[in-house]
């Protein structure tokens, strides 16, 4: 994994999810102006502007070197998929000599630990107080830090030393309000977009063609494929299902989220109402009416009967046996699982399609999405050089670096991961969306300007010249791929965004387990006919008495703060 310093990082350029930006670090409270003051970067706008202690304005891709290095300490988990060079480790690797060449700044792991204890032990950190100068934390571990007033106020550092470029990243959502508390930036979101937790519908063209049905333009057209694809058998199994589900019901693979949008049902979530206020759309009527259908068709042999204690996996099992042909899931469902059916041996075996998510009427079909923050990145109060986080993303976020694909580097794929912060562009793939599928039809590739755009377009090439294995970025890159709907629902307005964005509420934090909990067990039974559809007017008087209410009006008065 050993590789020149300008190899690593035209590597971090390229990971196919990863964007312009590949590190990055957050935040916490703290207006204690010296901690800014110390050893700051020469180009590093800030109204603190002296205490350099021996900095040279060594240019390193338009940003600055600190001369002599300065140290910042963080902590990690380790990812699996890592596959390390001899006499590398988390501790030592090409891409922490990278950040020492380039930019002067050395990364010191204070202790690393398997993924599956990370959480617990930044739990014992934070209740000791021993934190190191940054890491990476959930939402509810943001608040315990700044509660605990551990960590410092990044808003001055976000105005004045994040470029307009690295601004880009967090000012086109509400991705930075959701690390705000009392207007203070705390912390700076581990982003995602939004836009890829949206929804499509993937079926198996081959059985759409033979049985000559139309596309899927609205919820009738749904349900008639469904019961065509369950009762004509096209696929020639003993048994054939219309509707892909699984056991977590609103899951991105194999889910039934896309289905209630089709209803403008949006559970899960928080939506306005007519009055403008907050409410939870899990509780709606327009739930009930989607479940009504899901019952009626799970009662008609259209749903896979065992689909309650089925994850996506076992589900796709039928879909490998030829019994599945139709699923509600996430631009990447390609991957996984539906590759593992779609194709064998490199080669295709089964046809699929991809389509916007339909409506049950004259009234556009809204896909939900989330917020799309995965963490937190903090700083401690106590760190020297905060600054220098800042110019990691600066550095990153350049939108005219030069989008160089180095095969020669081992492992490239996993590179990035190394990243002790990490950063997604948030309309990436809209814009991969907006791009790509004319590339493919002309071959001109002048408008693809993102490493990830070039890298899909060159597995579709692959794929179109017989590499099977290219199939998952073939169904995103392609004409009618998952990147071109998402890009429409874009240009559309068909996104519904989550309005409730900041830490859970008092109550959310006791009661919302259990109001999960609830949910699932009584939509599970009315799908499955154990239960009648009048028992979801039950469940809505039930979740508003066990902490429904009371978190509701806590939803609005953070709602009503927020609007003042």
């Amino acid at each position: 994994m050993k590789a020149n310093f300008k190899m690593v990082f035209s590597v971090f350029a390229m990971t196919s999810v990863l964007l312009t930006a590949c590190s990055g670090n957050p935040s916490a409270p703290n207006t204690d102006s010296s901690t800014n003051s110390s050893n700051k970067a020469p180009n590093a706008s800030s109204s603190a502007d002296t205490g350099k202690q021996g900095h040279t304005p060594e240019e390193v891709t338009g940003l600055v070197k600190y001369d002599p290095p300065i140290e910042l300490s963080t902590v990690r988990s380790t990812d699996v998929n890592i596959k390390y060079a001899p006499g590398e480790s988390m501790d030592k690797n090409a891409v922490y000599d990278a950040y020492e060449k380039e930019l002067g700044i050395k990364l010191k792991n204070d202790w690393v630990v398997n993924n599956d204890q990370y959480d617990a032990k930044i739990d014992l950190s934070v209740a000791s107080g021993e934190i190191p100068d940054f890491f990476k934390v959930s939402q509810l571990q943001l608040k315990k830090l700044v509660d605990a007033d551990l960590v410092m106020d990044l808003t001055d550092l976000f105005n004045n030393d994040l470029s307009d470029d690295a601004k880009k990243f967090f000012t086109e959502t509400k991705q930075v309000d959701s690390a705000k508390f009392d207007g203070k930036l705390m912390a700076i979101p581990f982003t995602d977009s939004p836009t890829n937790s949206s929804t499509y519908i993937w079926l198996r063209k081959d059985w759409l063609d033979k049985l000559k049905l139309p596309e899927p333009k609205t919820m009738q057209d749904v349900l008639k494929i469904a019961e065509a694809f369950s009762k004509q058998n096209p696929g020639g199994a003993d048994k054939t299902y219309g509707l892909a589900a699984q056991k977590t019901l609103y899951a991105a693979d194999f889910g039934l989220t896309g289905f209630f949008n089709g209803y403008h049902a949006y559970p899960g979530t928080w939506i306005k109402d007519q009055s403008g206020n907050l409410t939870y759309g899990s509780v709606q009527p327009e739930m009930k009416t989607a479940l009504k259908q899901l019952q009626e068709m799970y009662k008609a042999g259209l749903i896979d009967p065992e689909f309650g204690v089925k994850d996506s996996g076992k589900e796709n099992e039928l879909v490998t046996a030829n019994s599945l042909g139709m699923a509600y899931g996430a631009f990447w469902l390609g991957s996984f699982p539906l590759k593992m059916a779609a194709i064998k041996d490199k080669k295709t075996v089964q046809d699929w399609a991809v389509y916007p998510i339909a409506s049950i009427d004259d009234k556009p079909a809204m896909t939900q999405v989330t917020l799309g923050v995965n963490a937190y990145y903090v700083i401690s109060k106590k760190a020297k050089n905060p600054e220098a986080i800042f110019e990691i993303l600066n550095h990153y976020a350049q939108p005219k670096r030069d989008p160089v694909y180095d095969k020669g580097v081992p492992n490239s794929d996993y590179y990035w991961k190394l990243n002790p912060l990490i950063l997604y562009r948030p309309d990436l793939n809209v814009i991969s969306g907006s791009v790509l599928p004319e590339a493919l039809k002309t071959k001109d590739t002048s408008k693809l300007t993102t490493p990830d755009a070039l890298q899909l377009y060159e597995d579709s090439i692959n794929y179109l010249k017989g590499d099977g294995d290219n199939w998952n970025n073939w169904m995103k890159a392609k004409d009618g791929g998952t990147l071109e709907i998402m890009y429409d629902y874009s240009q559309q307005n068909r996104y519904l965004q989550n309005e409730f964005y900041t830490v859970p509420t008092a109550t959310m934090a006791t009661k919302q387990s259990t109001l999960d909990a609830k949910e699932l067990e009584i939509l599970t039974k009315i799908i499955t006919n154990q239960a009648p559809i009048d028992d979801f007017d039950k469940f809505v008087t039930d979740w508003n008495n066990l902490g429904g209410d009371l978190i509701t009006k806590e939803v609005n008065d953070w709602y009503s703060s927020i609007k003042k």
